[in-house]
C-alpha cells in the first residue's frame, strides 16, 4: 500500500468560511496601515471597514443557505451561524457611524480601535458558528481581550479604566471555569466537539455533569447571568457609549450563541435539570436586574441593568427543552440586539454636547430641543418594556407562550412581576422627555447617516412586532435544524 493511499489530505473549504476570511482580512489590513502610517486617517479607516464588512454581509446574503463543515469538522457553516453574523455585521457597521464623532469629542481619537474592532467582529463570528471547544475557547479570547481594550479606550476616564479592569478580572474567571469545564468534558469523552461529547454515554457521568457546569458557568459570566453579573454594570457605565451599544448587540448575540448551539444537545440528557437549574437562575436574574434599575439615577447604568434582566428573559427560553423555545430565544437575542444597539446609541449622541451626564433628570423635555432622539430613544424604551405593536411585546409573549410547553408557569408568573417593575423606570423616562419642561437646551448636529440608521432601526422594532413572519419564516426551520443534529 502506498503512502498516498494512507495519508488522505482534506482541503478545507475557503467558500464556508469566506465571511470571517473577509473580517479578518480587513482588521489586518487596518492593523498594517496603522503600523505604516502610525496614525492611520480615520475616515479611510471607517471607509476600509464598512468595504470589508459591506463584501462580507453581501457574500452571506447571497449565499444564505450555504451549509457544510471544514477544517476538519471544526468549523460549520449553516443558517443559524448565516443569520446572526448578518445581524453582527450590520449592528458594527452602523456603530461606525457614531464612534468617530464621539471619540473626537472625548479626545479618545486611537487608530487602534478601528482593528481592534475588526477582530473582535472576527471573533463573534467565530463564537456563532462552532461546536468544537478549542475554537470556541480562541473565538471567547477573541471577543474578550477586545472588549477589554475597548471599554478602557475613554482617555483620561476613571471609571472606564476601573470598568475594564473589572471585565478583566471576571472575565478571566469565565475563560479559566470554561477552559477547566472543557477539559473535563474531554476526559468525559476523548473528543472536543460537544455534539460527540453530549452523545457519548461513558459510565463516568460525573466528569460529563462537572465539565457542562464549569464551561456554562464560564459563558454565565460573559452574559451576565446573577450572581455573575458584577462586572456589567461598571464595564457598561464605564466604557464609551457607543462601545456600550457594541457589548450591548453584538456581544450579547455573540456570547449567547454557543449556549444556543448547546441548548439541544444537553437537554436529551438532562431534561428536567436543564429546565429548573436555568429556569431558577432567569427568574433571578430578571428580577434583580429589574429591581436594580429601578432605583439607578444614571440612564447608563440603569440601561445596563435593564441589560442583565433581559439575558434573564432569554435564559428563560433557553430553559424550555423544546423547539418552541429555540425559536423565542432567536427571536428575543435578535430583536434585542436592535433595542440595546439603538437605545445605548441615543445615549452616546446626547453626550456629544458636552454638557450631558446622562443623568434622569437631564431627560426633561427632551422633546422639546431634540425631537427625533425623543421620539427613537422613547420607540426604543416602550420595546424594551415590551408594549405593543413594538418587537418587545411579540418576542416577551413568544417567550411566555414557550414557558407553557414545559408548563414553567411559576417562571412566567415572575417574569409578569418583573415586567411590572420594570415599567417604573422605562415609563419614567418617556414621561420626563414627553410631559415635563426641559432642564436643558441642546445644540447637536446629527449626519444624514446617523438620522437614516437610528430611523431605521426604530422602524424594523415596529415592522418586526407587526410582521412577524419577515424573520419567523427564516428563525423557525433554523431551529428545527438545530434540535436535529
Amino acid at each position: 500500500m502506498e503512502i498516498k493511499d494512507i495519508i488522505s489530505i482534506e482541503y478545507p473549504k475557503l467558500s464556508l468560511f469566506l465571511p470571517e476570511l473577509i473580517v479578518l482580512i480587513t482588521g489586518f489590513t487596518l492593523f498594517t496601515l496603522e503600523l505604516i502610517y502610525k496614525r492611520l486617517s480615520h475616515p479611510i479607516a471607517i471607509s476600509l471597514s464598512i468595504i470589508g464588512y459591506l463584501m462580507a454581509f453581501l457574500y452571506i446574503i447571497f449565499n444564505f443557505d450555504l451549509k457544510g463543515e471544514t477544517f476538519y469538522n471544526l468549523y460549520v457553516r449553516d443558517q443559524f451561524s448565516s443569520l446572526v453574523q448578518l445581524f453582527m455585521i450590520l449592528l458594527t457597521t452602523i456603530l461606525l457611524a457614531f464612534t468617530y464623532e464621539y471619540q473626537k469629542l472625548k479626545k479618545s481619537l486611537y487608530g487602534e480601535f478601528y482593528y481592534i474592532l475588526a477582530f473582535s467582529l472576527f471573533g463573534a463570528m467565530v463564537l456563532a458558528s462552532s461546536y468544537n471547544l478549542l475554537i470556541i475557547y480562541v473565538a471567547l479570547e477573541a471577543v474578550s481581550v477586545s472588549f477589554y481594550i475597548m471599554t478602557a479606550l475613554q482617555k483620561r476616564d476613571f471609571n472606564s479604566k476601573e470598568g475594564a479592569f473589572k471585565y478583566l478580572i471576571l472575565g478571566g474567571l469565565s475563560i479559566a471555569l470554561a477552559s477547566y469545564g472543557a477539559v473535563f468534558l474531554y476526559l468525559y469523552s476523548g473528543s472536543m466537539d460537544l455534539r460527540q461529547i453530549l452523545h457519548t454515554n461513558a459510565p463516568e457521568k460525573n466528569l460529563l455533569i462537572l465539565g457542562l457546569i464549569l464551561f456554562l458557568f464560564g459563558f454565565a459570566i460573559k452574559i451576565g447571568v446573577v450572581p455573575f453579573h458584577f462586572w456589567l454594570p461598571d464595564a457598561y457605565q464605564g466604557a464609551p457609549t457607543p462601545i456600550t451599544a457594541y457589548m450591548a448587540s453584538v456581544g450579547k448575540i455573540a456570547f449567547f450563541a454557543p449556549v444556543i448551539r448547546v441548548m439541544p444537545l444537553v437537554q436529551e440528557s438532562f431534561h428536567q435539570t436543564w429546565v429548573l437549574t436555568l429556569g431558577v437562575l432567569a427568574v433571578i436574574t430578571f428580577l434583580f436586574g429589574n429591581i436594580v434599575a429601578l432605583v439607578q439615577r444614571d440612564v447608563k447604568r440603569m440601561l445596563a441593568y435593564s441589560s442583565i434582566a433581559h439575558s434573564g428573559f432569554i435564559l428563560a427560553g433557553i430553559s424550555v427543552a423544546e423547539a418552541i423555545g429555540l425559536k423565542a430565544v432567536i427571536y428575543f437575542l435578535l430583536a434585542y440586539s436592535i433595542m440595546g444597539m439603538l437605545s445605548f446609541l441615543v445615549l452616546a449622541v446626547l453626550e456629544r454636547s458636552g454638557m450631558w451626564e446622562n443623568r434622569i433628570e437631564e431627560f426633561s423635555g427632551l422633546r422639546f430641543s431634540q425631537p427625533f432622539l425623543a421620539l427613537v430613544f422613547a420607540v426604543s424604551l416602550f420595546s424594551l418594556l415590551g408594549v405593543p405593536p413594538t418587537v418587545g411585546f411579540l418576542v416577551k409573549a413568544l417567550i411566555f407562550m414557550s414557558l407553557s410547553f414545559e408548563s414553567l408557569w411559576w417562571v412566567a408568573i415572575l417574569m409578569i412581576v418583573g415586567v411590572g417593575i420594570s415599567t417604573g423606570y422605562y415609563l419614567r423616562l418617556v414621561v420626563l422627555m414627553y410631559m415635563r419642561e426641559g432642564e436643558k437646551k441642546l445644540a447637536l448636529n446629527l449626519t444624514g447617516f446617523e438620522k437614516l440608521s437610528m430611523a431605521v432601526m426604530a422602524v424594523s422594532l415596529i415592522v418586526l412586532g407587526v410582521l412577524p413572519m419577515i424573520l419567523w419564516n427564516q428563525i423557525s426551520p433554523i431551529s428545527e435544524m438545530l434540535f436535529r443534529r
